[in-house]
């Protein structure tokens, strides 16, 4: 299908980015340490895929997307749509993405600096993730943001327009929940599980026994760990922070979020260096990881 939002994934050897969050700084030093140039050519050919999550918490979200738009229109480079790109799609205002409304990010009574977005710089981002697919695939490697739902993903290889296709699924359950009669907590969860939009980039989600606090907000639903029952052709994704405790996989999926989306945490004590936190690559078909600062 011409412009499929699960689109065919480079041939070649790969270098697949973890969620990047606004970290430019890290990011390019990953993609020297990578032995990439400034326009992401490679002296072996390799080519560069992330995993989506651009933007928000860390300083500078336009560079990100500015340099991952630049390196995907020359050919270089391709990208998936992940939940905070897509909740700025989506016009959802959300506790870290005021950057891309001009607003400052504040945490604990402490601004986090970051660059704010103009009009312009609004524009261009929303055109550039407008036009990013949900997945990417070939034969023997398949890269998402969050989850690869064979159900899920087949409704997105027959559309064409995220928000078209988030927007669909929307009413239709919305339009199917009167008749079910379900707690506000479960309807949530109809929202998660079944729009493929919101499945394929934050994860499927069930209730909790206890609520937990996430974000500031009390929450009743929880991440299932999918890849646990994932045995497929290979799938690396991100979304699942190494802060959050998950493992990195299993014998057929990997995650490549190694946390660096709450780097600012650590440079608000002061540190400057040596980050327990990064941004990672993972490399195929070697399956390594290199990081930001060179390990």
């Amino acid at each position: 299908m011409t412009n499929s939002l699960v689109q065919p994934l480079f041939d070649g050897p790969l270098d697949i980015v973890g969620d990047i969050h606004g970290e430019i700084g890290p990011l390019r030093s990953l993609m020297q340490h990578l032995g990439y140039d400034d326009q992401g050519a490679h002296p072996a050919g390799r080519r560069l895929v992330f995993v989506g999550d651009l933007t928000d918490r860390g300083p500078d979200s336009p560079a990100v997307v500015r340099l991952v738009q630049r390196l995907t229109e020359s050919g270089r480079a391709q990208c998936v749509l992940g939940n905070h790109d897509l909740n700025i799609l989506l016009d959802h205002r959300k506790h870290d993405n005021g950057w891309f409304f001009g607003e400052t990010f504040t945490a604990d009574d402490q601004v986090v600096p970051q660059v704010l977005a103009d009009q312009t710089t609004r524009r261009q981002i929303l055109d550039f993730f407008r036009t990013l697919p949900l997945a990417l695939e070939r034969h023997d490697l398949r890269v998402v943001h969050a989850c690869w739902p064979d159900e899920m993903i087949h409704l997105a290889r027959n559309a064409n327009d995220t928000v078209a296709l988030y927007h669909e699924f929307h009413q239709r359950i919305e339009d199917a929940l009167p008749a079910r009669k379900l707690d506000p907590i479960d309807q949530e969860l109809e929202h998660q599980n079944q729009n493929p939009v919101k499945h394929v980039t934050s994860g499927p989600e069930e209730r909790t026994e206890k609520p937990i606090e996430l974000a500031g907000k009390k929450r009743h639903e929880k991440r299932v760990h999918w890849w646990e029952h994932y045995h497929d052709v290979f799938c690396v994704f991100g979304h699942y922070s190494i802060l959050e405790g998950n493992p990195r996989g299993g014998e057929t999926t990997f995650c490549v979020d190694y946390g660096v989306g709450k780097r600012w945490t650590e440079r608000r004590t002061g540190k400057t260096s040596h980050f327990r936190l990064k941004l990672a690559a993972f490399r195929w078909p070697e399956k390594t990881i290199v990081f930001d600062e060179g390990a």
